[in-house]
């Protein structure tokens, strides 16, 4: 009875979707089918440095409050505001007006012609700043560009991923990439070293590639594909709350967003893999979803669980693309990554890539798309070809300040050299995971004495009985542990489970407040203990060593 309510309750979700949108399926889509970039649209692009000046006249005609008093009295913006903007999420955003000028655009000698201002959100805190420069003409643009990201990558000491990323995605197939450029970047004279533009996906980007400016365009910031209040719509199809709904997924173009949240409800109400698989079918493009999710695997972009990737929804249709963003911390030491973070298990916490995984056909066509990326459009031979282009280029900027002063030419040449095994060691890291449990979320509570460990029941693909280590300690390293447990069972009693998945381990213990305790479940196969899983609780780091897997807690 359970199963047919929702089997009715999934239908009537999924034809309200439909209804909703077939009065307009008449109407020409920009995309159909597969998504095809404009190849054309790369054809000026030139393996040069690009030299952009800008000049910030003094006093500015752009105000804003001093960053030592950011709620003060506004006055004339000055660029000791911007590069001290580090915080992202505030409400602080000095922009300042300026003259942008290069080798081939040049303003008039009076003219102020563009917006300045700090891009980024950890980035902020690097000595170092990414910034970005707005044309205040939308139809005197450079090379048909409004809009310039200015991207230093601090944190990656190549100072290549982003753009060797996009460069390779204008050959792949079922996806888009982006138009990038290095750049060095003077500001009223002074040499701020080299920066890299990555094109902004926005009007000017639907345009360029001969799509609907008004289609709808996404930029996931805190997007798990599920519904929750900061996305709800009025009548209209707007955001009831403008700036909460860009907090979880930013609105860059459209003006009626009820298919995301139709997209999103439908996840939600399909319960079978049948029922998944005509949802999947309805909003999205098989060949882009494989292809995104395994390029990421092959780069090593692990940071695309809920943001770092656009989605596009072309009006008159229901199909959402996903579109790649930020790829400058591709491809970092193994160690540094949690073990569920190597293979697909990254996604696992996704509703939309958790269904999508469970059925082994989608796995097979992941892990078939992989080799084929690495095998066609991923290779040596390609990736060498434009560090070959590269290495002349930015050499004459990373060896000099300001550039030397904030990376050695040890620390760039040794991240250069690394980047093509670096790509071997990133598929073998995927491939050595297939087949272990599914990363889960732990709980702890404790009453009257008794301690009560908790954490979703590890999912096996293959069916496998999975056993248990447990352990909770007031150290990282679990010495002298109050529970130290190993190869529990569900099956065999040792442990309690909920008709909901939730497994818990009891035990009467004396805890006390104001000790920071840590608790770690790892999830083995009975019969393969080498296939283990830990859990997705954030890393813990202890003087500069970091620890995955651990819950950390205190008693109230």
């Amino acid at each position: 009875m359970l199963q047919l309510i929702a089997t009715l309750f999934f239908s009537f979700v999924l034809f309200i979707g439909c209804s909703s949108s077939n009065s307009s399926e008449s109407k020409s889509a920009s995309v159909l089918g597969d998504i095809k970039d404009k190849i054309s649209w790369y054809a000026d692009m030139t393996d040069d440095v690009l030299v952009m000046d800008l000049s910030v006249p003094v006093p500015n005609d752009y105000l804003c409050a001093p960053y030592t008093n950011p709620t003060g009295v506004l006055r004339a913006c000055t660029l000791e505001d911007v590069l001290n903007d580090t915080d992202s999420n505030d409400a602080y955003e000095p922009l300042l007006h300026i003259k942008m000028q290069a080798d081939d655009f040049i303003p008039s000698s009076e003219q102020m012609n563009a917006s300045f201002e700090q891009k980024g959100k950890t980035t902020r805190n690097a000595d170092q700043k990414s910034f970005r420069v707005k044309l205040d003409s939308t139809d005197v643009l450079y090379k048909k560009e409004r809009t310039f990201q200015l991207n230093k990558h601090p944190y990656d000491n190549s100072r290549v991923r982003n753009k060797l990323a996009f460069d390779l995605f204008r050959n792949i197939p079922n996806f888009t990439s982006l138009k990038t450029q290095f750049v060095n970047l003077r500001i009223n004279g002074v040499d701020y070293g080299l920066y890299t533009h990555i094109e902004k996906m926005g009007k000017e980007f639907l345009i360029n590639r001969g799509w609907n400016e008004d289609d709808n365009l996404y930029k996931a910031q805190n997007f798990a594909f599920r519904m929750v209040n900061e996305l709800n719509l009025n009548s209209s199809g707007k955001p009831i709350n403008p700036d909460a709904f860009d907090s979880v997924i930013e609105i860059e173009r459209g003006k009626d967003h009820t298919k995301l949240v139709a997209m999103l409800n439908a996840i939600d109400a399909a319960q079978t893999d049948a029922e998944f698989e005509a949802v999947f079918n309805r909003y999205f493009n098989r060949n882009n979803y494989i292809t995104w999710m395994a390029i990421n695997l092959v780069m090593a972009n692990k940071d695309t669980v809920s943001q770092n990737f656009y989605l596009f929804n072309p009006l008159n249709s229901d199909t959402f693309y996903f579109m790649p963003w930020d790829y400058d911390g591709t491809g970092r030491a193994t160690e540094k990554y949690a073990k569920w973070e190597l293979g697909i298990a990254t996604w696992w916490g996704i509703p939309l890539h958790q269904k999508f995984l469970k059925v082994k056909k989608n796995r097979d066509d992941v892990d078939a798309m992989v080799t084929t990326l690495r095998n066609q459009y991923v290779t040596p031979a390609a990736i060498q070809a434009r560090l070959d282009v590269y290495e002349p280029l930015i050499t004459p900027y990373l060896s000099v300040d300001p550039d030397a002063n904030d990376l050695s030419t040890r620390q760039w040449r040794t991240e250069f050299d690394i980047l093509i095994p670096r790509l071997d060691e990133n598929i073998a890291n995927y491939r050595g995971e297939i087949g272990v449990p599914m990363p889960f979320w732990q709980s702890f509570e404790y009453n009257g004495g008794v301690l009560k460990l908790m954490w979703d029941e590890a999912v096996d693909f293959e069916g496998d009985e999975i056993i248990y280590d447990v352990q909770c300690a007031d150290n990282v390293d679990f010495n002298n542990s109050i529970v130290n447990e190993t190869g529990l069972s569900v099956a065999a009693g040792d442990l309690n489970i909920t008709s909901w998945g939730e497994v818990s381990y009891t035990k009467t213990v004396p805890m006390s407040t104001g000790v920071r305790y840590y608790m770690k479940i790892t999830a083995r196969e009975k019969n393969n203990p080498a296939h283990y899983q830990i859990a997705f609780d954030k890393e813990v780091e202890i003087n500069d060593v970091t620890y995955f897997g651990l819950l950390e807690f205190a008693l109230e």
